[in-house]
């Protein structure tokens, strides 16, 4: 119905509909819709003719599960995944915020429509980030005629703090400055960077062996510092790389369960390859096949190199809407529903990606991307919900319980 709607909201034609061969739940999504859009309110949908109809490609979650659990590093990706975004709301009253939030930014909005600051930093890697935070604070030092001596992200948080016509005046930036110091913090004492190193190692490097990984991920679940959930994370990701190396798997388990992570947490390994193992999914995730050689010269790689180490990872949804929209993607995996026109997908004008199971902020940074160079065309991306690695967690916790009954 949300789809529908938002045919409906762009004045189109009924929609052409192609869906993931492989899932039941792509399917019945597609056979809803096309009793909706051509059955039950067919008068709503006819518009002029001789226009092209929109395309809806409907995905399946499990077609890439490694996504939702990349711990991320770009400015929206990386609140979300930490932080929490609801409705362009992150909620920073909770015990959990360590940082010293002034009191009107206890809940702070995030959007790109009302923040210029946010719009353009949006995407922007952890990194860049802090330096174009710097500057702004930098700048306003110039106008106000202070000087002090501003290196790390503690000196602007004091700089905020020491400073109320700061906030007054740059509120927005205030903001930002604060959402980073919180960042920060959590990035360092959780000691990330190391363990999404070698998440990044594991999701992208298409000859790894898991012989090569495997001390490195259990020096990881070792490591006190790093959180329980993301040791867990860890393990998943490994699970579903190398699924067929069940031995190996089965001794990272027993890692998990060593340094004392419940039972409950662990089962999840297993649980993410009953969801999203190699029989549930029609693509090579990882690039072991010649499917390589199409990602590796996907849009995205052609407009800009791999940023950095922590964000090299390409998301599926990558691949499969730049196949789509050269008219190379495989009609056998992805077929068009049968009782609707096809479409030439390289003449379309709106392209809406639906994906059940949800959504995450680094397929919609790709899809931003790509929309950019595709000028003559809208992309819409949608999904049942906008997970973090938090909530993709729960939703695999509580599949786990539903399978126990």
């Amino acid at each position: 119905e949300a789809i529908a709607a938002l045919l409906l909201s762009l004045k189109v034609r009924k929609p052409s509909i192609r869906y993931q061969r492989s899932s039941d739940v792509a399917f019945q999504i597609s056979e809803s819709l096309y009793r909706l859009t051509y059955c039950q309110e067919e008068g709503l949908f006819s518009t002029q003719r001789g226009s092209c109809e929109p395309l809806v490609l409907i995905l399946d979650r499990a077609c890439d599960p490694v996504t939702p659990l990349l711990t991320q590093w770009t400015y929206q990706a990386m609140v979300h995944d930490l932080l929490g975004i609801r409705n362009n709301r992150v909620d920073l009253s909770g015990k959990e915020v360590v940082t010293k939030v002034p009191q009107d930014q206890k809940q702070v909005v995030l959007s790109s429509q009302q923040d210029e600051f946010f719009k353009k930093e949006m995407y922007n890697n952890y990194g860049d980030l802090g330096i174009e935070i710097k500057n702004l604070v930098d700048d306003f030092q110039e106008a106000s005629k202070m000087n002090h001596n501003i290196q790390s992200i503690e000196d602007m948080q004091r700089f905020v703090e020491n400073y109320p016509e700061f906030r007054s005046k740059q509120g927005n930036v205030s903001k930002h400055v604060t959402l980073m110091t919180e960042l920060s913090r959590i990035v360092e004492e959780g000691n990330l960077m190391n363990a999404s190193e070698i998440e990044q190692e594991i999701a992208c490097n298409s000859s790894l062996r898991a012989g090569s990984i495997y001390n490195e991920v259990v020096d990881i679940i070792r490591d006190h510092k790093v959180k329980e959930d993301h040791k867990v994370k860890l393990a998943m990701i490994f699970a579903v790389r190398f699924e067929k190396d069940g031995e190996t798997v089965s001794r990272l388990i027993s890692e998990l369960i060593d340094v004392g992570v419940p039972v409950r947490k662990t089962n999840l390994v297993r649980e993410i390859l009953d969801y999203g193992g190699q029989g549930k999914r029609d693509d090579d995730l990882f690039g072991g096949n010649k499917s390589f050689l199409s990602r590796a010269s996907t849009a995205m790689k052609g407009l800009k190199g791999v940023d950095n180490v922590y964000t090299q990872h390409e998301p599926l949804i990558a691949s499969i809407a730049d196949q789509l929209l050269k008219g190379k993607l495989k009609e056998h995996d992805y077929p068009c529903h049968a009782q609707v026109p096809q479409v030439d997908a390289k003449q379309v004008k709106e392209l809406i990606i639906f994906i059940a199971g949800g959504v995450t902020y680094e397929e919609s940074k790709f899809i931003a991307s790509m929309q950019q160079q595709y000028t003559n065309l809208k992309i819409f991306l949608g999904g049942n919900g906008v997970l973090n690695s938090n909530q993709f967690l729960s939703s695999m916790s509580a599949r786990h319980r539903m399978s126990q009954h």
